[in-house]
């Protein structure tokens, strides 16, 4: 069974595969600012709140173009787009870098900004792109992949950062080392650039709906009788959206502040977590078609909820002996559990919305999650102001998680019997 689950991997076309050849590579970036760049605006002399200012002006930019962007693509050939992401990902990475570095206060928060929009664009139209050139058999397999590309960069980014950091002040040749955070981020932002000639070789499909000006295609939507769909499914993403908010891109500071991990040894971590990530998400589609959407979604991030509060409540138990174990391995655990659910939560929301607007449902489900992440770091910037301790405002997460998935039952139920009236298999 899982031979042949892997043997449809490599029936995926190869223009999909180019995709997400270099989706891997602008991952990188992502992951390993995600894993090291607030602690090196701690070392940089930066508090919590204004850490989660900065954070709040990456997804500021997103919030305003992510829904005009998805309007915008709609009949259109998305390879420039693509192109434009690859090039504008290395040089604003490298200026958000020099900014921190220098203490350029409103440069960082520009570079943000322009950086945030750049990591966007991608990321708006890859899942567009995906369904428009894969056979509709391999659709499950190609969204795994590309959402799996996500953990396979966490796992090199994690151990290239640990492994510069091993090597620290050594020479190679006429070449110093430097494996501080710094130099980590920047040579993981170069690498980046090697997306450049896999994007210009890019081929895809004619694209299946209407070009037309970003003002007709706002008025198609707001007449459209599917607008309450768009609404319902988009709904518990919010929810879910702004938990993640408050918990995934400061994870790192609580570690940090709570145990005291360093940024070598909570980037091992996040390769470590990777590693399962990456696994499970290849695995989802067997586990869609042989349990449903149900196992698929509910089962595994009612898991993940369960481990984060086992996870925040250890910041009470700091104290104790062989504690910090007991936060690693919850953390280890839940992220492959919260994270396998996407590729097949995007899955179920691009059909329950239907084939003429899954353009707009990439943009508006990018633009939401932006939203809904600058949110959480202007309210996480305003705990931490107050010094509400780290615990408490992972428990608002696992509040939110557990709203959220409720609300996906109803959705999957909703798909599940409209099916099986069209005589259809769900999975």
């Amino acid at each position: 069974m899982l031979k042949y689950q892997f043997t449809r991997y490599t029936q995926l076309p190869p223009q999909v595969l180019r995709l997400i050849k270099a989706e891997f590579l602008l991952n990188m970036v992502n992951a390993g600012f995600l894993l090291i760049l607030n602690l090196y605006l701690r070392n940089e002399g930066y508090s919590d709140a204004v850490i989660a200012n900065f954070t709040s002006y990456r997804f500021l930019g997103i919030l305003i173009l992510a829904f005009p962007m998805g309007l915008f693509i709609k009949g259109r050939r998305l390879q420039p787009f693509f192109i434009t992401a690859s090039f504008l990902i290395p040089v604003t990475s490298f200026l958000v870098i020099f900014s921190i570095s220098f203490h350029f206060i409103l440069l960082t928060r520009i570079a943000f900004l322009i950086w945030g929009v750049g990591l966007m664009i991608p990321h708006v139209c890859a899942l567009p792109f995906i369904m428009r050139n894969t056979p509709d058999h391999l659709v499950s397999e190609a969204i795994s992949l590309n959402f799996a590309t996500w953990s396979f960069a966490m796992i090199i980014a994690g151990l290239f950062i640990t492994f510069l950091k091993a090597l620290d002040g050594q020479s190679l040749g006429f070449v110093v080392i430097h494996g501080d955070e710094y130099h980590a981020l920047l040579a993981i932002s170069g690498f980046s650039a090697l997306a450049i000639p896999l994007f210009f070789g890019l081929n895809e499909a004619t694209p299946r709906t209407v070009r037309a000006s970003i003002i007709r295609h706002l008025n198609t939507l707001l007449r459209d009788t599917d607008s309450w769909r768009i609404v319902k499914v988009l709904f518990p993403t919010q929810i879910i959206a702004i938990g993640a908010g408050l918990t995934i891109p400061f994870i790192n500071l609580f570690f940090n502040g709570v145990f005291g991990i360093t940024s070598d040894q909570f980037s091992l971590m996040g390769s470590a977590t990777a590693v399962l990530v990456f696994t499970s998400a290849l695995l989802v589609p067997v586990i869609k078609r042989k349990f449903g959407y149900m196992v698929a979604i509910i089962l595994t991030q009612g898991s993940a909820i369960f481990f984060l509060i086992i996870l925040s409540l250890t910041e009470l138990m700091a104290t104790l002996p062989g504690i910090v174990w007991v936060a690693i391995c919850c953390y280890i655990l839940r992220q492959p559990l919260m994270n396998m659910a996407a590729p097949i939560t995007s899955e179920l929301v691009m059909k329950f919305v239907g084939e003429k607007n899954q353009e707009l449902i990439s943009a508006l489900h990018a633009s939401i999650w932006s939203a809904s992440w600058f949110l959480s770091a202007k309210i996480f910037q305003y705990l931490r102001s107050l010094d509400l301790p780290y615990y408490k405002i992972f428990l608002i997460t696992a509040g939110l998680y557990t709203s959220g998935v409720f609300l996906y039952f109803f959705v999957i139920r909703q798909y599940r019997r409209e099916q099986n009236q069209m005589g259809r298999s769900v999975d």
